[in-house]
């Protein structure tokens, strides 16, 4: 890993340990390995850092949401998503909690959050898709439609990362239908 990259992933490990403002440059230089000045090298301040691994995040989401979707029909597919999305969480902790915690308004600038946007298109190109095809509700605003149905899986994460529930492969594949059944057209 490079300077640069041990700078991100510090930066990431320590902002979702203990906060934006308890995280000083000069804590994450340690820790990263780095002289000070070395992150001043990289990027101009803390804010530029945190935007760096919201993109980053963002890029992988988009890429896991979407893999080896099925061939199959339109739930299926949904469910398959749903189940990419919380396997994404489950497995990158980090990148959970930094989104849940961290990559809110006001850290995040309104600009970033729409210019990430390209990163999930085939997302929202599905989710459009199924309102299209008349699978899902067609009367809510599209990105609301979105965030409901993740909304159920990242509950779920949250409540397996905080030891409040197990989550068997019964209960996940039961929390893939509350979430389908939330954004399904009746």
């Amino acid at each position: 890993m490079d300077k640069r990259q041990r700078i991100i992933f510090t930066m990431l490990e320590l902002v979702v340990k203990q906060g934006v403002y308890a995280t000083p440059m000069s804590q994450v230089a340690k820790e990263a390995n780095v002289a000070v000045g070395t992150i001043y090298h990289y990027f101009d301040n803390k804010q530029e850092i945190l935007e760096e691994i919201y993109k980053m995040i963002n890029q992988d989401y988009g890429v896991v949401l979407m893999a080896n979707l099925p061939d199959t029909d339109f739930k299926t597919q949904f469910e398959a998503i749903c189940l990419n999305l919380f396997n994404y969480y489950i497995g990158n902790p980090l990148a959970f909690k930094f989104m849940e915690f961290v990559a809110v308004p006001p850290l995040m600038p309104k600009e970033l959050v729409e210019a990430v946007r390209e990163y999930t298109a085939g997302l929202i190109e599905f989710f459009q898709k199924g309102i299209d095809e008349d699978h899902l509700r067609n009367d809510v605003e599209l990105r609301l439609l979105m965030q409901t149905a993740s909304g159920c899986i990242t509950s779920a994460v949250k409540l397996k990362e905080m030891g409040a529930i197990e989550l068997s492969e019964k209960e996940i594949k039961q929390v893939t239908e509350m979430a389908w059944d939330c954004v399904r057209k009746h």
